[in-house]
């Protein structure tokens, strides 16, 4: 019997490493938040989805994704075995989707005798931003999930990845002990989808913002980005791609590499035109597609297009 450590990522294993811990880590690089998902986790045909995804959105191909991430999301399958199971997640959207897939992947295992343990930041505050002393701290205060913290989040798994909307949206109200920030973080799901009014999200919404205020290069609109973001956990990757979808039609490069609104853009800004997101490549989030849903931001509440 083996005890485990799943971490969110390499940057969470630098710091977990010195701490010399017992028992063997997993790398969850993953990002499920993005593309679409499914309620199996870990078999062939998750990761023959999962690396398609990463091929015609990122440009990974499929060598890339299987030594980078399939080979430490394959490990997963070990935990059958384990006597203890620790998970180091953060309160963002990025880390919530891939915790609830492993606490699903958890109950589905269904062996009582593994003693599964949550450590988590405080608020937004990421794992990689505490001192040695105080990231050593945190295992002391993690929390022990029980059978029913793992059934509320195998639900989740469940409504998230079919695109039971319905009850998904009032499912992530109850904010349960070990998730208090659910809700919060979980509306800025809901927030990926665009409103009916303007066509875009308020991510898009921002980017357009951003730019009508400047011209900025990718670089320093990305930063600015990052240093917005709350809820949101996401990286380089995600903002580059969300740029490049933009480029399309709202936003285009001027001089010196400046990014600029379109005619588009400022007319969809300004209200003056609905952007029409039919024209983007499919996007998936969980199981639902964007082009299904529009987001109501005074009910928070998704309502399906006519």
């Amino acid at each position: 019997m083996k005890n485990y450590h799943i971490l969110n990522g390499d940057g969470i294993f630098e710091a977990w490493k010195h701490q010399n811990y017992e028992g063997e880590p997993i790398i969850f690089r993953e990002m499920l938040v993005e593309g679409e998902s499914m309620t199996e986790l870990w078999t062939h045909r998750f990761f023959e989805k999962r690396k398609h995804f990463f091929l015609t959105n990122y440009g990974v191909t499929f060598e890339e994704y299987n030594n980078l991430s399939g080979v430490e999301l394959q490990k997963m399958n070990q935990l059958i075995n384990a006597s203890s199971i620790t998970l180091w997640f953060e309160n963002d959207l990025f880390c919530y989707i891939n915790l609830m897939a492993t606490l699903h992947y958890l109950y589905q295992i269904n062996n009582s005798e593994i003693e599964i343990w949550l450590v988590m930041g405080e608020g937004t505050k990421g794992l990689g931003e505490y001192s040695k002393e105080a990231f050593g701290q945190l295992y002391h205060q993690k929390i022990k999930l029980d059978k029913d913290d793992l059934y509320f989040a195998s639900k989740f798994w469940e409504f998230y990845t079919n695109a039971d909307l319905d009850n998904f949206v009032t499912y992530i109200k109850r904010s349960p002990k070990f998730l208090p920030l659910l809700n919060e973080v979980m509306s800025t799901y809901l927030e990926q989808f665009p409103q009916k009014e303007s066509g875009v999200n308020k991510l898009e919404r921002r980017v357009l913002k951003f730019l009508n205020d400047e011209p900025l290069t990718e670089n320093k609109l990305i930063g600015k980005l990052l240093r917005r973001q709350k809820y949101e956990g996401f990286g380089d990757m995600q903002y580059e791609k969300i740029l490049k979808l933009m480029s399309i039609n709202l936003i285009e490069k001027a001089e010196n590499n400046l990014l600029v609104l379109s005619s588009e853009g400022r007319n969809v800004l300004r209200g003056l035109q609905k952007f029409d997101d039919e024209q983007w490549p499919y996007q998936f989030y969980g199981g639902a597609m964007r082009t299904e849903y529009y987001y109501d931001q005074e009910k928070s509440f998704l309502i399906e297009r006519n």
